[in-house]
């Protein structure tokens, strides 16, 4: 008898959710990832990167006003040496939201030059945005949109 244990890392729910934000992929036009910006490794899935593969992706520092400031702009310049847009936020002041929008233009800038060449005027973008549970997404979501 084999004394080695096979572990599955992966609980069934992480499976359904990495298999659905495959088929999704195609659907959207870039991936804005949310962070916690006091621990911007440990809030991060590990397999984002081999997930996304070549779409344009925006990280998002989320809770600016919890972490410290210099950390925080060595995060910022580190995602951005690996060509990510990095956009730093607190969502429940609204800091740094008004940004989103111009860094996803910034983002999209060929894809959105591209749909002008063609006539596409205002066409309405796609975005995923993704994260591990309790880093801010909806409150996010809920600010950009002015929803809730």
């Amino acid at each position: 008898m084999d004394d080695k244990m096979n572990i599955q890392w992966y609980p069934g729910h992480m499976t359904k959710t990495r298999r659905k934000m495959e088929e999704d992929l195609k659907l959207v036009d870039a991936v804005c990832e949310l962070l916690d910006a006091r621990i911007p490794i440990s809030s991060r899935n590990p397999d984002i990167d081999a997930i996304c593969g070549s779409k344009p992706r925006m990280v998002i520092l989320n809770r600016i006003d919890l972490a410290d400031p210099d950390a925080t702009a060595k995060w910022s310049e580190y995602y951005k040496s690996r060509g990510l847009t990095v956009l730093r936020t607190d969502c429940k002041s609204r800091k740094g939201i008004d940004r989103f929008i111009p860094a996803v233009r910034e983002l999209l800038a060929e894809k959105l030059l591209r749909y002008q060449e063609r006539g596409f005027v205002n066409k309405p973008l796609k975005l995923m945005i993704v994260g591990i549970p309790n880093v801010g997404k909806s409150t996010f979501i809920n600010q950009v949109s002015g929803r809730k």
